[in-house]
């Protein structure tokens, strides 16, 4: 029987790589007008704004405990107010809509600040890695010996592995080259974009795909309400782009013969830190199903930076449901997720802990070196 590996990627993984902490998150917003000194300035100064705004007189957020205010307290009440179809405080459903595209867009470019100004080598490591064990397929399509599954948003894995890949590629005939695959059914967001094709595609021509499935969404996605295409642009210098400027699916652009028009505006995709996940986006139950697949083929799971969140229910359900029993499981987690540093009540409210008890009776090695240390030792 043909090994597989499933790389699991959480928040550790993103910080270790540069992202700020999701505590973080909300100084990295309310700091953004002073990031932008050029022609984006006014219009990041008017979201941060609104942000502010919605804290205090929406959230009744004092101003002085607006950095430390908790992300899962400012989407739970949107996103069951959404789900639900009603008003919240003097917002319509429709307006919150509105509001958390908005704040979406500001999580958007904290994440890129932050990540611009942290960036490491650990996604270097990794997509080294995936690229080249990925690259076993070109020899026997059966053998599918390597995917990832990530809760994060963040496009610098994803980047790693596309620039990898440009660069192999260029060495390749067409036929043997390969491909960062989302596992779900995408476009480009730039029409002409040769980077951004399908995996089965490129499969069935012969080349591989690099498997990165993204559960919670990624920042550089955009979806038709329309049509619910997804589309992707992947970059190697990313300054805002969609952001700012709205783009539209010029596939119902083209098929219905319409001028530009808000029925088919992309919007983001990004499943927020909420306590009221809302998963019924059909791409995103693909992306739940496919991952449901991979972990159901891995003989080894590598958790990397996962602290295995109890409020993460979903996922937990997922892990229940898909690993098999004789599968091998690794935990990448820092020194102060190990149980053995405390005492009393507090190990058991451990990241290490959590995964000793989640995963009690299998085959679990745990590790507190880091996630950098961790891929070093991949070669």
């Amino acid at each position: 029987m043909l090994k597989k590996t499933v790389y699991v990627l959480g928040a550790g993984y993103s910080v270790d790589g540069g992202a700020p902490k999701q505590s973080e998150i909300i100084n990295q917003i309310l700091a953004l007008p002073k990031a932008y000194p050029r022609k984006y300035k006014k219009t990041v100064e008017n979201w941060v704004q609104e942000f502010k705004a919605f804290l205090t007189d929406t959230l009744d957020v004092l101003p002085e405990l607006m950095p430390h205010f908790s992300l899962e307290d400012v989407y739970t009440p949107i996103d069951r107010a959404i789900q639900d179809k009603a008003s919240f405080r003097n917002y319509s459903a429709q307006q919150l809509i509105e509001k958390r595209d908005i704040f979406n867009k500001l999580i958007i470019l904290a994440l890129r600040n932050s990540i611009k100004k942290n960036s490491n080598t650990t996604n270097e490591l990794l997509a080294k890695h995936l690229c080249e064990e990925s690259k076993i397929r070109l020899k026997n399509i059966h053998n599918d010996p390597v995917s990832v599954i990530t809760t994060n948003w963040d496009i610098t894995l994803d980047n790693e592995i596309n620039n990898y890949l440009q660069i192999q590629n260029t060495k390749s005939e067409i036929n043997h080259r390969g491909v960062l695959d989302y596992c779900c059914y995408i476009s480009s967001l730039n029409e002409l974009d040769q980077w951004v094709e399908s995996g089965l595609f490129v499969l069935g021509q012969g080349g591989y795909n690099v498997k990165l499935i993204k559960l919670h969404g990624s920042m550089n996605w955009l979806q038709c309400p329309r049509c619910n295409r997804l589309y992707v642009k992947l970059y190697k210098r990313w300054s805002g782009g969609y952001v700012f400027d709205h783009k539209y699916c010029y596939h119902c652009k083209r098929n219905y013969h319409e001028e530009d028009n808000d029925s088919f505006l992309l919007q983001t995709v990004m499943i927020m830190p909420t306590f009221l996940k809302n998963l019924e986006n059909l791409q995103l139950k693909l992306l739940w199903m496919n991952a449901a697949h991979e972990l159901s083929e891995a003989s080894h799971v590598v958790f990397l930076g996962h602290s295995l969140s109890e409020a993460d229910f979903e996922f937990k359900q997922l892990l229940s449901r898909t690993i098999r029993k004789d599968a091998t499981i690794e935990s990448v987690l820092i020194e102060d997720d190990n149980p053995d540093n405390y005492s009393g009540r507090s190990k058991y409210k451990t990241a290490g802990y959590r995964y000793e008890s989640f995963f009690s009776g299998r085959k679990l090695k745990m590790h507190y070196s880091g996630v950098s240390e961790y891929l070093k030792s991949l070669g």
